[in-house]
C-alpha cells in the first residue's frame, strides 16, 4: 500500500517542526496572557475572599503537572539518548521536586503548623528556586540547540546517565532545601508577614526575571523555535515572566495578583505537558494508521499468497524458502509430494534435496547451489529419485537469494515443478526434428549424388563404347573425374557438418593463412567483388586444421559473392576477444575464455530472420536446383564446433552478412609456414614392399594399381586377421596401408598397434572416408599418418613421403 504510513515519518515534540497554524496560536496564547496581566495590574494588590484548600489544590497539581511531564521528558531521553532532552528532564524533575517541598511549608495543608520551615519567608524562598528552575535548565538547552550539533550518549552509558542525573538532581534539592529551611534567617528578607514588597526591593525578584528574560531570549535566537517542544518551552518561560511580573506587583498573598500569579504559573507547566499529550495523541492515531495500513497490506499479502498457492497448485508447482543460516524451511505440500512424500516432511534443507538428485546429476546440482552465493540466483534443471516408488522424475528448481546488509545469501526461495512430461515432449520432438532432418539430408544427397553419377556412368560408358578415341577418351574421362570430385567435396562437407572428418591440427596464426589465401579468394569472388583485410597484428595463434579453415573461409566467401551479384565488399576481420560470461561482452554461446574472432563481413543481399535461423540447416539454400549443395555453412559450423568454437551469423535485409568464428586461442608457438609449390611424386626407391588391407575389391584393385605405378611392390589382404597372419611370416613389409573401418572385429587402428607389436620398425598409412567410430574417444594417434578418400596417386604419393621420412 503506497499510502500506508511508514515508521521513518514519525516526527517527536522534540523534533517535530511548528507549523504556521501553531505558531499563530501560540502567539495570539501569550498575547491574550499578557493583555489579562496588564489588565489585571491597576488592582493586582487588592485582596480576595479567602479560598480554603486552594494552595493545596495548586502545589498538588504544580507537582503532578510537573511529575507527568519529567516522565515524558525521560522516556524520550530513553529512547532518543539526546543530551539537550536530559537537560530539560533534569529540570522538569528539580521543578517537581521543589514544588513538593515547599508544599511542606504551607501552614495548614498538612496541619495548622508547617512540616517544614517556622516562617513565610521560607515558602518564598522556595517559590524563588522553583521559579529559578525552568530558565536555569532551559538555558543550555537553548546553547546546545541551538549550534546544530548532534549530542548523543552511547548506548551502553544511556541509563546510567539517566539514573545519575536523576540522583543528582534530587540530592541538589534535598541541599537547596536543607538550607533554605536551617538557614532562612541570613538570607535576603523576602517578605514581611505576606507582604512579598520585599522580594522586590530586596533584588532577589528582578534576578529571577532577568534570568527567564535572558533564558527565553537565548531560546529564541539559538534555536529560531524549530520544533515544537522549543516554541511551548518558550511559551512556557513566557508565562513564567508574567507571573513573576503580576505577583512581584501584587506584593502580597491572597491579593488578585498572587493569585493570578498561581494561575498562570500553572499554565505554563500545562503548556508543555498539553502539547505533550496532544503530539502523543497524534502520534496514536499515526499509529493507528499504521496498524490499519499493515494489516491490509496483511489481508492482501495473504490474499496473494493464497492465490499464488492456488496457481502453483494449477501448475503442478511447489513453492519452498530455505533459510541458509539455520537450515531451516517453508515448503507446500506440492514440494514435498513432488518429491514423492504424502504429507509435508518435519525437517526439510538443501542436503536433503540433494540427496534425492540422481548421482549423474549431483555434480551439477551442488555446483548450482554453490553459485547461489555468487549469482544470487538458482536455475536447475536434473534428475531426481522419488520416495515410496523409487522413479526417475525431471524437474526444474528456480529461486532467488535474500542477502543481509554485508551481502551474503541468508535464503533462497523460489519454485520446483515436475518437468518429466515436458522433457519427454521435447525428446519426442527431437526426435521427430531428426528424422525430419534425416529426411532432408537423405533427399538432398540423392539429388546430388544422382546428377553426379550421371555424369561419372554416362562418360565411361561412351568411353567403354568407343575407347579408341583417345581425344575423347580423355575428354570423357576428365568430366568424370571432375563429377567425381565434386561428390567427394560433398562428402567432406557432410563429415564436417557432423563433426565426425578427421582434423590434422597445426598451431597456426590466422592471419598468415589468411594472407597467403589473399589470391585464392579474390579468384574466387570474381573482379567485381573487393576483398579487404583487417587484421589484427598482436592476433593470438589458433590450433586448428589449416585445410578445413582455408575450405570454411572458402565457403563464406563463395557464399558473399552469390549476395552480390552487382558486386560489393568482402571484409575479413580478426581480433583477440575474452568471453568473460556478462551479458553483452561476447556470444552468449561462448564459454568464458580466450577466443580469436575471425568475421567474414559482405555487403550484399542480407538474409530475412527466417532464412537467417536455417542458415546452418544441412542442404538448406535459396539457391536454384543444382546452384549449390547448401552445405557451406553446415561445413563452416562443423569446423568451428569440433574446434571448441562457435559459429554466429548477423543479417539484415539490404545491408548485408557477418559470420563471425569464435575459435579457442592456443598458448603454444605457430607451427612454420608450409612450403609453396607442389611436391615431386614420391617414388619407390629400393623395392620396398606395402602390405595393403581393405575389404573392398575395387578400392584394392585400385591401391595396388595406383602403389604399382609408383614402383612399389604390394601385398594385399582383406581382414585385419589376415594381413596380421602375413606379417608373422618371414616376407618383407617395409609400410602397412591399411582402410581404418574394416569388419571382422578389428579396425585399422588396431591393427596397426598389433602390427607394431609384431615388427616394431614398420611404418604405417591409414585411409578412410569416416572414422568416428574406429577412432572412439580418444581419437586418431599422433604418429599415424591418414588419408582421406577418395584419394588420387598424388595424395598416395605426398602421404608415402610423410610415412618415408623423406618431406
Amino acid at each position: 500500500m503506497n499510502d500506508a504510513p511508514r515508521p521513518t515519518d514519525l516526527r517527536t515534540l522534540a523534533t517535530a517542526a511548528p507549523g504556521a497554524g501553531q505558531r499563530r496560536f501560540a502567539g495570539l496564547a501569550c498575547a491574550a496572557f499578557t493583555a489579562l496581566t496588564f489588565a489585571l495590574l491597576p488592582v493586582a494588590g487588592r485582596p480576595m475572599a479567602p479560598m480554603p484548600g486552594f494552595v493545596a489544590s495548586y502545589q498538588s497539581a504544580l507537582v503532578v503537572v510537573y511529575a507527568v511531564t519529567t516522565v515524558l521528558f525521560f522516556a524520550q531521553y530513553g529512547r532518543t539518548r539526546s543530551v539537550p532532552l536530559l537537560v530539560l528532564s533534569a529540570g522538569s524533575l528539580y521543578v517537581t521536586l521543589i514544588v513538593a517541598v515547599q508544599l511542606l511549608s504551607f501552614p495548614n495543608v498538612f496541619g495548622a503548623d508547617r512540616i517544614l520551615g517556622s516562617s513565610p519567608a521560607t515558602t518564598t524562598w522556595l517559590w524563588t528556586l522553583w521559579h529559578l528552575g525552568p530558565p536555569l535548565f532551559a538555558l543550555p538547552y537553548a546553547i546546545m540547540e541551538g549550534d546544530g550539533r548532534t549530542r548523543l550518549i552511547a548506548p551502553d552509558r544511556s541509563a546510567r546517565a539517566g539514573i545519575a542525573t536523576a540522583i543528582g538532581v534530587a540530592a541538589a534539592v534535598a541541599g537547596l532545601s536543607y538550607l533554605v529551611v536551617a538557614h532562612v534567617d541570613r538570607l535576603p528578607t523576602t517578605v514581611v508577614g505576606d507582604d512579598y514588597w520585599a522580594l522586590t526591593t530586596s533584588g532577589v525578584g528582578p534576578a529571577v526575571v532577568a534570568l527567564t528574560l535572558a533564558s527565553l531570549a537565548i531560546l529564541c535566537w539559538t534555536t529560531r523555535l524549530r520544533s515544537l517542544l522549543q516554541l511551548w518551552l518558550a511559551v512556557s518561560l513566557f508565562l513564567l515572566l508574567l507571573d513573576n511580573l503580576v505577583t512581584q506587583t501584587g506584593a502580597a498573598r491572597g491579593t488578585v495578583g498572587w493569585f493570578a500569579g498561581r494561575i498562570e504559573a500553572l499554565i505554563s507547566g500545562v503548556v508543555v505537558l498539553c502539547a505533550y499529550l496532544r503530539k502523543v495523541d497524534l502520534l496514536y492515531g499515526h499509529a493507528e494508521r499504521i496498524a490499519e495500513a499493515r494489516e491490509r497490506q496483511r489481508a492482501d499479502l495473504q490474499a496473494a499468497r493464497d492465490h499464488l498457492a492456488i496457481a502453483l497448485d494449477a501448475a503442478d508447482m511447489g513453492d519452498w524458502e530455505f533459510d541458509l543460516a539455520a537450515g531451516a524451511s517453508r515448503r507446500s505440500l506440492r514440494h514435498d509430494a513432488i518429491f514423492g512424500y504424502d504429507a509435508l516432511q518435519p525437517r526439510w534443507d538443501v542436503a536433503t534435496t540433494l540427496a534425492h538428485v540422481v548421482r549423474e546429476d549431483r555434480d551439477v546440482a551442488e555446483a548450482a547451489f554453490a553459485a547461489v552465493a555468487a549469482t544470487g540466483s538458482l536455475d536447475l534443471q536434473c534428475r531426481i529419485l522419488r520416495a515410496g516408488d523409487g522413479a526417475t522424475r525431471w524437474i526444474e528448481l528456480k529461486g532467488r537469494a535474500a542477502r543481509d546488509e554485508a551481502g551474503r545469501a541468508t535464503g533462497l526461495a523460489g519454485i520446483v515443478v515436475d518437468v518429466t512430461a515436458r522433457q519427454d515432449a521435447d525428446e519426442r520432438l527431437y526426435q521427430a526434428q531428426k528424422m525430419e532432418a534425416i529426411g532432408q539430408l537423405t533427399g538432398g544427397i540423392a539429388h546430388d549424388f544422382n546428377n553426379l553419377l550421371t555424369i561419372v556412368i554416362g562418360n565411361l560408358d561412351m568411353i567403354v563404347r568407343r575407347p579408341g578415341d583417345a581425344q575423347r577418351v580423355e575428354r570423357l574421362a576428365g568430366s568424370a573425374m571432375t563429377a567425381a570430385r565434386r561428390g567427394a567435396e560433398v562428402t567432406e562437407k557432410l563429415l564436417s557438418f557432423s563433426r565426425r572428418q578427421v582434423l590434422r591440427p597445426e598451431t597456426v596464426n590466422p592471419n598468415r593463412l589468411l594472407k597467403d589465401f589473399h589470391t585464392l579468394l579474390q579468384r574466387a569472388v570474381g573482379e567485381t567483388v573487393a576483398v579487404e583485410f583487417d587484421l589484427d597484428p598482436a592476433l593470438d595463434p589458433v590450433r586448428l586444421d589449416p585445410g578445413q579453415f582455408e575450405s570454411a573461409i572458402l565457403n563464406l566467401a563463395v557464399n558473399a559473392r552469390d549476395a552480390m551479384p552487382s558486386g560489393g565488399r568482402l571484409l575479413i576481420r580478426t581480433e583477440n576477444l575474452t568471453a568473460t560470461g556478462e551479458p553483452g561482452a561476447a556470444p552468449p554461446e561462448l564459454a568464458p575464455g580466450h577466443y580469436v574472432h575471425v568475421a567474414v563481413s559482405d555487403t550484399g543481399l542480407g538474409m530475412e530472420a527466417g532464412t537467417a535461423s536455417r542458415a546452418f540447416e544441412p542442404f538448406f539454400t535459396t539457391k536454384e536446383v543444382g546452384k549449390g549443395t547448401g552445405l557451406g555453412l553446415s561445413q563452416v559450423y562443423g569446423f568451428a564446433r569440433q574446434g571448441g568454437g562457435q559459429v554466429v551469423l548477423q543479417s539484415e535485409v539490404g545491408t548485408g552478412t557477418t559470420v563471425s568464428i569464435y575459435l579457442p586461442h592456443s598458448k603454444e608457438q605457430p607451427a612454420a609456414a608450409r612450403p609453396e609449390g607442389p611436391m615431386p611424386l614420391r617414388r619407390a626407391t629400393d623395392g620396398e614392399v606395402i602390405l595393403v588391407v581393405e575389404d573392398e575389391p575395387a578400392v584394392l584393385d585400385m591401391a595396388v594399381e595406383s602403389l604399382s605405378e609408383l614402383g612399389y611392390r604390394t601385398l594385399t589382404a582383406t581382414r585385419a586377421a589376415e594381413a596380421l597372419a602375413r606379417l608373422q611370416g618371414p616376407e618383407r613389409v617395409d609400410i602397412l596401408f591399411s582402410d581404418v573401418v574394416m569388419p571382422g572385429g578389428m579396425n585399422g587402428v588396431q591393427l596397426s598397434v598389433a602390427a607394431r607389436r609384431l615388427r616394431p620398425d614398420l611404418r604405417v598409412l591409414l585411409a578412410s572416408g569416416y572414422t568416428a567410430s574406429a577412432f572412439g574417444e580418444d581419437g586418431l594417434p599422433a604418429d599415424l599418418p591418414l588419408l582421406n578418400k577418395p584419394y588420387g596417386r598424388e595424395d598416395l604419393a605426398d602421404k608415402l613421403r610423410v610415412v618415408m621420412g623423406r618431406r
